[in-house]
Parts: structure tokens; sequence; C-alpha cells
């Protein structure tokens, strides 16, 4: 008979499953213990968070059914300073100093000012501003998929470097963007959807023709001038949409007309043939010919 009280007579192999549970059961209590610990000093630090009082501004006029949401990243001065635990790796890790602002979209052109802070605190860790990444955000329609989003930023070096563009006068330095809508067919919701391709134009507002050298919005700022100072985005939209891909419509007097899908032995294929086929489309729950018009 097995006295299982003692252990005599129980296999090795049990002995050690056991082992095991006893020892995963101290570790969650410890784990436990250490992220309990962890959230009541992330709630303590969080009373002492505060942004830095030098601060540059962004602003600018945003299209109609545009957003724009800026992101300012800090990069620690003492990162012994800024260590906080991380569940998902189960230790302490540097902390991620970042702020967020984001305006809401209208019917019209808005206006929009964003106050930057060029520092940012918590507890004794402190950060220096080091990016802003702007996130450009278009809507073209009500349905929740109709919407797109194109990427720019801000760099944020020691000193400006010689080639970067100065402050003018009276301390404003003017950031260009122009945005494309660039349509198509999407096979994900079955109907005409869009891109959105935003770039730095020159001063003329004209765009290299070749996409691979279009440069993102965007400037490099030097952070010994920049406190007080004034980036304003000037962004403008193309009146003019264009296909996402090329030789995949063609456009008429009426309209853009897109070109018929055509099966390889590598895959479904779409491209303007002479003489073209042309396909219809989906749009707004109507079928089409042609774009933007739907009808001929």
């Amino acid at each position: 008979m097995t006295d299982t009280t003692s252990g005599k007579g129980v296999e090795p192999s049990v002995l050690r499953k056991g082992n095991l549970l006893i020892l995963s059961l101290v570790m969650v209590l410890l784990g436990g213990c250490t992220l309990t610990g962890s959230l009541v000093k992330e709630g303590v630090l969080s009373l002492t968070e505060r942004e830095g009082r030098e601060r540059f501004t962004l602003a600018g006029e945003l299209p109609a059914h545009f957003s724009i949401q800026a992101t300012a990243y800090f990069s620690p001065d003492n990162p012994e300073r800024c260590q906080v635990y991380s569940i998902g790796q189960g230790r302490e890790v540097t902390r991620e100093l970042i702020t967020q602002y984001t305006t809401t979209y209208h019917d019209h052109p808005a206006d929009f000012s964003m106050d930057i802070p060029l520092t940012y605190h918590i507890g004794l860790c402190n950060g220096t501003l080091q990016q802003v990444a702007l996130l450009i955000r278009g809507r073209y329609g009500e349905q929740s998929w109709q919407h797109h989003r194109s990427h720019g930023g801000l760099g944020i070096v020691d000193s400006r470097p010689e080639q970067a563009p100065p402050f003018d006068s009276d301390g404003t330095l003017t950031v260009r963007g122009y945005c494309t809508w660039l349509f198509q067919i999407s096979k994900l919701q079955l109907e005409l959807s869009k891109v959105l391709s935003c770039s730095e134009p020159d001063e003329h507002w004209q765009l290299d023709p070749d996409f691979a050298k279009r440069r993102s919005i965007g400037a490099v700022l030097g952070r010994d001038e920049l406190a007080g100072k004034t980036v304003r985005l000037d962004l403008r939209v193309n009146p003019e949409e264009r296909p996402a891909m090329r030789e995949t419509w063609i456009e008429f007097p009426q309209g853009w007309k897109p070109c018929a899908e055509e099966e390889t032995p590598e895959g479904t294929w779409v491209w303007c043939r002479n003489p073209p086929t042309f396909r219809t489309f989906s749009m707004g729950g109507k079928e089409c010919t042609v774009y933007p018009n739907c009808k001929e």
C-alpha cells in the first residue's frame, strides 16, 4: 500500500511535477507582489508627471475632413532614473516618455494649435524632446473604413544643421504638405477605396513625378532655438485624384474607367492592354463604369 502522506512509494516524476507546481505557485505569488508594488509605484509617480515650461507651437489650418495627430518622443537624460517594470518582459526596462495631441475631423477647413514641450518629467526621470511624429488622417466617406493616413515628422537635434531652413524674423517656420487621394478597387471591401499620399512640395507646390524621390512632410529643428517659436503646417489637397496603380485605369472625358482583370499562370493581374477591356465596380452601393461620376 502506498503512503501518500510521506511521499514513500511515489514515483520520482510525480514528485518532480509536485515540486514544479509548488515552485510555480511561489513565482506567481512573488510576481503578484512585484506587479502590485510596481502598480503602486506608478500610481505615485503619475502624480509627479509634468511637461517642461519651454515649448514650441505646431499650428496650421487643416482641410475639410482632415485631422492630425502629433506624438512627441522624449529621450531619457538619466536612464537609470527612468526604469519601469514591464509585465510582458518580466523585468525593468527604460521608460518610454511620450505625449500625444490629436485634432478632430471637421466638415470645413479648421485651424489647429498644439503647444509641445521641449522637456518631460516623471519623478526623477527627465526627458528631452527628440522627435515629433506626424500622422495626417483624411476621411473620404461615412463608412468606418473610408479613411486613410500618411506620415510625416519633425526631427529635433541640438543645433539646426546648415542645410535646414531657419525661422523667419517673426519666429515662424512654414512646413508645406501636399496630399493626393489615390483611388483603387478594394478587394477587401469589393468597391472603390482611396489611399492618401502626402509629400513635401517645392516652393511652387510641385511634386517630383518620381514617387521614390518625394520627401515626407516635415523638417529638422534645432532645440537651442526652438523655445517660443511656431512651426506652421501649410497642408493642401490636390483637387485632382489619381489611380493608385499605373496602367490600371484609363482617363476619358467622362472620367476614369478601370481595366479588366486577367488570369495568368502567375495569378490575377490588372493592366490596360491595347485595345483595353474594362470592368464595372461598386461605389456607394451602386454598380459603376466610370469614376467619379459612376455612370458615363
